[in-house]
């Protein structure tokens, strides 16, 4: 049974198909953590860090917010993390004794992917639980139904 799911979130993109697999889902006792990690090496790339921090607060606040009002009832907390990414999700859902990774995957093709990776793909062999990975049509990518969400089980 899935009571505890593990949300790493890099934006907002899959918040809708985020929600709409939780209803497919349809299991009452769940725990929710909404998980954002700040990597050390982007941080130098994009602002400085006190502005990132605030900003990978910001984040999962408002989705931890938008999770608690669509689901009343069920428990959504959050945390964000610095160091490397598919480390602290892994580590994450470890210690929060995750049933379940539930992530986004930005379906980054050729250049993209070789210069950024992928990290749906490397938190997979490190990860404690199953992970679905979703899709969605505002990544550029043709959207899957969340019922065909690509599952990995780990042995």
């Amino acid at each position: 049974m899935i009571t505890r799911i593990l949300i790493p979130v890099e934006d907002l993109l899959f918040e809708e198909e985020i929600r709409e697999f939780l209803i497919q889902l349809s299991t009452l006792a769940i725990k929710l953590k909404v998980l954002h990690v700040i990597d050390a090496n982007e941080v130098v790339l994009k602002w400085p860090s006190a502005e990132y921090q605030r900003e990978s607060v910001a984040l999962v606040s408002t989705i931890c917010e938008n999770l608690k009002n669509y689901f009343p009832g069920v428990d959504v907390v959050s945390s964000v993390r610095e160091g490397i990414v598919k480390e602290e999700i892994a580590k994450e859902a470890e210690s929060f004794q995750a049933d379940l990774i539930l992530m986004g995957s930005h379906g980054r093709k050729g250049l993209g992917k070789f210069l950024l990776g992928s990290t749906a793909k490397d938190v997979i062999p490190l990860s404690p639980c199953s992970v679905v990975l979703l899709r969605t049509q505002k990544s550029g990518v043709k959207k899957t139904k969340v019922a065909e969400a690509s599952v990995v089980q780990q042995d």
